[in-house]
């Protein structure tokens, strides 16, 4: 954890030299800055049309892949724009939601709460064809890491694309992680459990619930987990002071934040 924070010290530093750079020299200082930080292995044809991503702010599927947080940062995608998810202790490279959506773009998944990798760059689907609680959930999710990382570029295979519905109900959204969550606290710690995708989970993770047929309407829903259920195994969780779910492992998903 202290590497990780002193990591995240580091890169919040650069920040303001980056930002200073910029101002004097230009987007092509910033370019050469980026050359340098570029693996050594990556081919010179890779390299230059990684450079013109950057300078250009638009990235194609395939340049984006390269940003996942092995040699380059952590650059996700959602509803067009790429954040830099590289100060985020839950997306590391090749691990978790890194794992799932590093280096790539995560909309679909983001939308129906799902953590199949098969859901990240997928782009047979339109917006019509999410219920209203997925909309709200993309909008959600949007509005989290749209003003929590920095937006760095934009997805080519989005061109023509209007996410304006999005964006119009992520005003009205609470950025996740923020104070307006729902009340719960941690009880006993149980057994560490394995979630769908191989996440674990423990006593006093914040959950988030989907694909709930026992309980439809908590889907979308976070809550706060506060124990195991041995004979349903099923995890507690807890919404709110007076609504306590009993939730499978497979419905659950770990928050980001």
């Amino acid at each position: 954890m202290e590497t990780a924070t002193l990591h995240s010290e580091a890169h919040s530093s650069l920040v303001p030299i980056a930002a200073a750079v910029a101002a004097i020299f230009g987007a092509s200082a910033l370019l050469l800055l980026w050359r340098k930080k570029q693996p050594k292995a990556l081919p010179k044809a890779d390299r230059e049309e990684l450079d013109a991503a950057v300078k250009s702010g638009t990235f194609t599927v395939s340049q984006l892949a390269h940003f996942d947080g092995r040699e380059l940062p952590v650059y996700l995608g959602v509803c067009g724009k790429i954040v830099d998810c590289s100060s985020s202790e839950n997306i590391k490279a090749g691990e978790g939601y890194g794992k799932l959506w590093a280096g790539r773009d995560a909309t679909y998944a983001l939308a129906t709460l799902s953590l199949v990798p098969d859901d990240a760059n997928k782009f047979d689907f339109e917006l019509s064809d999410f219920t209203p609680d997925q909309h709200k959930a993309l909008a959600g999710w949007y509005k989290h890491f749209t003003t929590k990382y920095p937006v760095v570029g934009r997805l080519k295979e989005y061109d023509g694309w209007d996410f304006s519905s999005v964006e119009e109900e992520a005003v009205s959204q609470t950025p996740f992680g923020a104070p307006a969550g729902p009340a719960g606290g941690p009880a006993k710690a149980p057994e560490k459990k394995e979630a769908s995708a191989g996440i674990q989970l423990s006593a006093g993770d914040r959950v988030i619930v989907t694909e709930c047929e026992g309980r439809p309407d908590l889907n979308g829903a976070t809550g706060v987990l506060t124990g195991f259920v041995k004979e349903k195994n099923c995890f507690s969780v807890t919404f709110n002071e007076d609504d306590v779910g009993l939730v499978k492992p497979t419905n659950l998903m770990k928050s980001l934040t």
